[in-house]
């Protein structure tokens, strides 16, 4: 189990890094799109910033497993919460699915790290 538990953390760091640094730095595509939804652009900061706290939880992970415990569980209060956002609003489940995966992914990385696992 180890190793599938490094791949996803490395994977989903990846993922997540790439999702929310252009967040943070506002990148003109990402303050339009949440700008279109109607959410504040200090939503899409905190949403990237979130986002980049549960990549460093699940990098330094690797070593200290507790955060990985953490990073995950942060990655999947995110992805809920996108995924819930997109089912409220109705959108196609081409827009849905990456958030289901990627909380999916999230669900059994926590599965694995956590202590009572």
């Amino acid at each position: 189990m180890y190793w599938v538990a490094l791949v996803l953390q490395v994977l989903l760091g990846l993922a997540f890094f790439a999702s929310g640094y252009p967040k943070v730095t506002r990148s003109k595509q990402m303050v339009e799109s949440f700008q279109k939804n109607h959410f504040p652009v200090w939503f899409l900061v905190l949403t990237g910033a979130l986002e980049i706290v549960a990549t460093l939880g699940l990098i330094v992970g690797i070593w200290v497993p507790i955060m990985a415990t953490l990073g995950a569980a942060l990655l999947v209060c995110v992805m809920l919460s996108a995924v819930l956002t997109h089912i409220r609003r109705k959108d196609a489940i081409s827009h849905i699915a990456p958030a289901a995966v990627l909380l999916l992914l999230g669900v059994v990385l926590l599965a694995i790290h956590h202590p009572l696992a």
